[in-house]
C-alpha cells in the first residue's frame, strides 16, 4: 500500500506542472505543451472541464475543438506517466491513475468542476 501511495503521490506531483515522464533512456520527455495546460487552466475556470476520479480529465460542457484537443494531448500525457509508474511500482495503470484522480480532486479549486464514482459532474 505504501508504494501505492508514492506513486500515486509522484503522479500528482508530475501533473501538476504538466505531464513529464521519462524515456527508456531516461531523457525527459514533455507530454504536455505549455499552452495545452493553459487552454485546459482556462477551460476549468469556465466550467468547461474538469478533474475524473478516474485520473483523466473530461469535458463538462460544450468546448471548442481547440479545448477538446488540449484536454486529449493531456490526457494521452497522463497515461504515459500512470504507465511507468505503474510499471515501476508492479501495479495495475489505473490504480495509480485513480490515486492521482483523487490527489487531483483533492486540490482543485473550489468552484471548479468534478467527476466522482457516479459519473456525475459537480461543482467543488
Amino acid at each position: 500500500m505504501k508504494r501505492l501511495m508514492i506513486a500515486g503521490l509522484s503522479a500528482a506531483a508530475l501533473l501538476t506542472g504538466g505531464a513529464i515522464a521519462l524515456n527508456q533512456s531516461g531523457d525527459s520527455v514533455a507530454h504536455a505543451r505549455a499552452d495545452a495546460k493553459s487552454t485546459v487552466d482556462a477551460a476549468k475556470a469556465r466550467g468547461e472541464v474538469g478533474e475524473r476520479i478516474d485520473g483523466y480529465l473530461g469535458v463538462v460542457s460544450s468546448a471548442s475543438a481547440d479545448v477538446r484537443a488540449a484536454v486529449d494531448e493531456i490526457n494521452i500525457g497522463r497515461k504515459t506517466v500512470y504507465r511507468n509508474l505503474a510499471r515501476d511500482q508492479n501495479v495495475e495503470i489505473k490504480v495509480v491513475a485513480r490515486l492521482t484522480g483523487e490527489k487531483l480532486i483533492a486540490q482543485a479549486p473550489g468552484g471548479q468542476y468534478i467527476m466522482d464514482d457516479t459519473g456525475s459532474w459537480s461543482r467543488k
